[in-house]
């Protein structure tokens, strides 16, 4: 090769023209947009079901009500009060498994609760926010099959591992 001969090569790529950055540029924008859009609108994220899931709610407000959750698990029982705060929810819904504490001024209204005869176990699953000992006896249940207690101004309500006679389901929603 002689001093004024260039060497070959075989590059067959061809620089990217100003239109075709700006069309591309273009694209990635509209796709942005779009997941934006999708973000603000709610339908970014799905929440995968997972038949044992704890959930917290700041006021009753926040929290889904029997008439306005479409989920089959997660709503607030009949008897827990308008006025609740800090609720602490822990359900499983492939076995009998169902805890919940919260705060409130009002209290349960225990009038119509029915008290359980003799002493009953604990719950049927734990929860961090449960305290170290809960009564085994002296408690009620409010129609749903769950034992219904205050410790320390805070209440509770699980479902046992023994069961308890209840007139309604109002764990899970079957209608």
């Amino acid at each position: 090769m002689t001093s004024t001969q260039h060497p070959t090569t075989n590059d067959t790529t061809q620089p990217t023209t100003r239109s075709e950055r700006s069309a591309l540029t273009s694209a990635v924008g509209v796709l942005g947009m779009g997941v934006v859009v999708l973000a603000l609108a709610g339908c970014s994220v799905v929440k995968p079901y997972l038949p044992e899931q704890q959930e917290h709610y700041d006021t009753y407000a926040d929290a889904p009500s029997k008439a306005d959750s479409e989920d089959l698990a997660w709503f607030m029982p009949k008897w827990v009060p308008a006025d609740a705060k800090d609720i602490d929810v822990r359900i499983d819904t492939s076995k009998p498994g169902y805890v919940i504490g919260f705060t409130s001024a009002d209290g349960v209204d225990t009038s119509a609760c029915k008290p359980v005869d003799g002493a009953k176990g604990g719950p049927a699953m734990t929860a961090g926010f449960l305290p170290d000992r809960l009564p085994t006896s002296s408690l009620v249940t409010c129609g749903d099959g769950r034992l219904t207690t205050e410790v320390d101004g805070r209440w509770y309500g699980w479902k046992p591992v023994e069961p308890v006679a209840s007139d309604e389901n109002d764990t899970l929603r079957t209608d």
